[in-house]
Parts: structure tokens; sequence; C-alpha cells
């Protein structure tokens, strides 16, 4: 009965009727299918029968609790959770119904003691409540008093971190979060960062995204490419760092030596595409672009070329880039950012 009892529950207790917690386990599953407010129906009369058999049978207690609440008699209802968590604080409903009423009553610290529980003792908590503290940062209250359980420690807080960090729910609050968190003496890890930075460009919120990575990149500069001659590699980069990860079948990789490095690159014959990219936030007015290549030797259809294009998709111009015996394999040329283009995307495009 022991065995089976998690997936068929009824057989089960036809196989040991005198198990109170089995009993329990069944009436649950009832309840579930179709749950009653009657204290007739047939999952109460089973959880009674389960607590006669066994007082500790805390899933009896969860049906006869939610049962209460839905007949309106709240106090009952505190009552038998309150019997429930003196036997077992590792039970899900019993917990959430805890953090429901706490919220009703508008105590925030005893919903998310209730949240920090539930977190440490069930591992199904995590996919039920993490959106939904998530979306509950844009309340000043509810940051301060989650930042001091997390200053704690416990033993969800780094996968609550990356869940938050990687979320589209409310990046601009999780923002809030991690400035918070800074100061309270919590660092937060930089790939973390590079991971919000980029869910807010990708919802849309290019400035904020910036302005978060000038938090701990103070001194990139938004008129001039970051990192101009590809020495600073990082391990977690964002959208306005260089990335390399545009085109599979492109061999390119950020080499260095010392405190210079280079871009290298190697493209099959018939492959093209990105090789690095960039975002930038020029501010409008005309730039130049310079560099110096080795080892490139293409006809003139097949040369590479850098494309600056505004994040509308225009192009605003590009500068191929000439063999490398041509001029010592030096190249520049001008590209110009309009009034109406914000952001924009640097590129170094391979031509098959």
């Amino acid at each position: 009965a022991n065995v089976i009892v998690k997936v068929d529950p009824q057989s089960a207790h036809e196989m040991d009727p005198g198990n109170g917690v089995i009993l329990a386990t069944y009436a649950d599953e009832l309840y579930s299918r179709r749950p009653s407010r009657e204290a007739e129906a047939v999952p109460a009369i089973l959880a009674r029968r389960a607590l006669l058999a066994d007082p500790t049978a805390v899933e009896a207690l969860t049906v006869l609790g939610y049962q209460a609440q839905l007949r309106g008699e709240v106090d009952q209802a505190k009552r038998i959770f309150a019997y429930s968590n003196d036997l077992s604080r590792r039970e899900l409903r019993p917990r959430l119904w805890a953090i429901e009423e706490a919220v009703t009553r508008g105590d925030i610290a005893g919903a998310l003691t209730n949240y920090d529980i539930a977190l440490r003792t069930s591992r199904a908590a995590s996919d039920i409540l993490y959106p939904t503290l998530t979306a509950a940062l844009s309340e000043p209250r509810i940051r301060a008093e989650l930042l001091n359980i997390l200053l704690d420690a416990p033993m969800w807080r780094d996968q609550f971190l990356t869940y938050a960090a990687r979320s589209t729910i409310q990046p601009r609050e999780v923002v809030s979060l991690f400035k918070e968190a800074d100061k309270q003496g919590l660092k937060i890890d930089e790939g973390l960062r590079a991971s919000l930075v980029n869910i807010l460009v990708s919802q849309g919120m290019v400035a904020e995204g910036w302005r978060y990575y000038l938090t701990y990149n103070p001194k990139a500069r938004s008129d001039q490419v970051r990192d101009p001659n590809f020495a600073g590699y990082r391990e977690n980069p964002t959208i306005f760092d260089w990335r390399t990860d545009g085109n599979s079948r492109l061999d390119a990789a950020i080499l260095q030596k010392g405190k210079v490095g280079l871009l290298d690159f190697h493209a099959p014959p018939s492959v093209g595409g990105i090789v690095v990219s960039q975002m930038q936030v020029l501010p409008p007015e005309t730039y130049y672009l310079r560099g110096r290549s080795r080892g490139l030797e293409q006809p003139q259809s097949s040369q590479p070329y850098w494309i600056l294009e505004c994040h509308d998709g225009r192009e605003l111009g590009r500068i191929i880039l000439p063999n490398s015996q041509e001029s010592g394999g030096n190249f520049d040329g001008r590209l110009t950012v309009p009034q109406d283009c914000p952001a924009q995307t640097l590129s170094l495009i391979a031509r098959s």
C-alpha cells in the first residue's frame, strides 16, 4: 500500500483500510478532483475518519481546512491549519494558505516568512512562488522585507535571483532589487547583471538597460565603441559588449595577449554572416571607425565589412575591409547617426 499510494491512493486504501495516512491521501485526491464545501461530502468524511485513525495525517487537515475556508469559516480554517503547521512545516498547500491569509491582513513580513518556509521545504514551491514573488517586487516594502531574508542566505536565494534576472515579468523592479542588494552588501553575480541587461533590451527598454550597465561599468561611454582593441574578454557579455555568438558556422574568437587583443575569425567558402557585434547608444553625430587587419585576402565581392544599423533596421553606413596587403591592412570610414535613431548595432559581416 505504501508503494502504490502515490499513484493509486484508492487501491492503497483498499489494501490497508486502517492506515490513516493513506486514507488522508485518498481523501485529498478526491477533494482535489472535485472541491466541495459540504461537511458531509465524501472527501470530508474520509478526512475525519483518517484523523481518527491517525491524528498526524496532515493531508486530511488540508482537506478540512480548505473546506472551512470555502464555507467562510475563517477562524476554523486558521485553527485547522495551525494544527497542520504544528505537525509539519513541509506541506505546501497549508503554506500557500498561510501566505494568502497574511496578504489579506497586509502582513508582508508574515507572508514572506511563509514564502521562505515553503521554498525551503518543498521542491514544487519555486514553480508556483517565483513568478508571484518577482511580480511583487514593484512594492518597495516587499523588496525591503525580501532583502532581509535574502541576506540570511536561504538555500533558495541564488536560484531565485537567477530566475528574477532572466525573467520578463518585472525587469525594472529587479533592477531596483539588485541595486538595493548592492547597498546592503549582497553582491550580485556579474552573469546575473548581464542577463538582466539583456532582458531589459529585449523588452524594448534600451535606455534602462544602458543605465544599469553603467552601474557596474562606470567607465563605459555612449559615444564610442567599448573595448575597441578587443582586450577585455568577458565571460558573460551583455548586448553592449562584443559578442561572437551570432553564427555557429563561423569560427570567431576574441584572443588576448597581455593588455591587447584581436578578433580572429575563419569562414568556410560558402558561409557568411555576423562575425561579431555590439549594440551602441550613439548620440546623433558623425563618427569614424578605424582599424587594421591581417591575413585578409578575398575577391572584392567577398570582402568582409563593418555595418552600423539602426534598431529599426535602417542601414546607417558600411565600411568594407580591403585586403590586408593594401595600405598595411589599415582601413577607416565614416558613419552618421541621425536624430531619430537612439540605438544602433555595429557588426562585422563575413561574406561567402
